[in-house]
């Protein structure tokens, strides 16, 4: 069975020697159609436009990680079944990740950067923190970043589209709020304008799900007038991120290059293995993604 790989930035090599007995081949533009022609399985971060086309016995698609926008292009026939990775650890690394950016920001850690720079040993006692968090999204990410919020006293609540309370009255009462949401056609562009200035004066935005979620001119401006108090998006629309991006430049938005947490190779090929041996045995794929709701 012929396994097509489309997992950059991840190099395909690290695959070919954690599944040494499978028939992989790495995806590249000059590949022929009789080069494709027998693939019938890819693992994958994404997946160009046109390349579903011209796969004819296409059986499954699987990505590399908890997302799977990237791969639900229209080519993609609607037979095929679409799964994707749950990395527990990883959602442990965001999580962490995420309580590292709301402490800094709620013990307004950057003033003391700033007083180190200027030699200045200056106290501003901060007591515990308890500020108010929410996590929209939570599935196994956003359900491992409440966790680790709220056990270091932060007061969070969940919000999912499941959720009775509605987003607008959830960011309303949010000091910090924390993206964890999947990227589909309803959550493209959710954090706006509007539901920005729904947030209260001072509150803070952690985005660890994807650019697309955040229209960053809008959060540019709601930082640039004082209304938020700052951001730390370890994700942006243009990956990587230019240095002509207007984001580098605004005071209080901190900037870092998708490292929240990494996929682990070996999670990702040991449930690689096992949807393929289901895949193999006729039997249901595990992980599987609903692709109406996208994910």
């Amino acid at each position: 069975m012929k396994i097509l790989l489309l997992t950059d930035p991840m190099p395909s090599g690290v695959f070919s020697q954690a599944l040494p007995s499978l028939a992989l081949l790495p995806y590249r533009r000059d590949l022929s159609d009789s080069d494709l022609a027998d693939v019938e399985v890819v693992l994958a971060w994404q997946v160009p436009e046109g390349v579903y086309a011209r796969l004819p016995r296409l059986r499954w698609v699987c990505s590399v990680a908890a997302g799977v926008e990237k791969l639900l292009t229209s080519d993609l026939p609607s037979h095929v079944p679409v799964s994707r990775i749950v990395d527990v650890d990883q959602a442990e690394g965001i999580a962490q990740f995420v309580v590292m950016m709301a402490l800094c920001h709620a013990r307004n850690l950057t003033r003391y950067e700033v007083q180190h720079l200027q030699k200045q040993w200056v106290r501003h006692p901060v007591a515990a923190v308890r500020s108010r968090v929410a996590v929209l999204g939570m599935g196994t990410m956003g359900s491992a970043i409440a966790r680790l919020l709220s056990a270091v006293g932060f007061e969070v609540t969940g919000w999912s589209r499941r959720a009775t309370q509605s987003l607008d009255s959830v960011l309303g009462q949010s000091d910090i709020v924390v993206c964890a949401l999947p990227l589909t056609p309803q959550t493209q562009d959710i954090l706006n304008a509007r539901a920005l200035a729904l947030m209260p004066r001072g509150a803070y935005l952690v985005n660890v799900a994807r650019g697309g979620h955040v229209v960053e001119a809008d959060l540019i401006a709601a930082v640039s007038s004082g209304h938020l108090s700052g951001a730390a998006l370890d994700v942006q629309r243009r990956e990587p991120m230019p240095a002509d991006d207007a984001l580098w430049d605004v005071p209080g938005i901190t900037i870092t290059p998708h490292i929240g947490a990494q996929s682990s190779v070996q999670t990702i090929a040991t449930q690689f293995a096992q949807g393929l041996a289901a895949l193999q045995q006729g039997s249901a794929l595990p992980r599987l993604v609903d692709r109406e709701a996208g994910y």
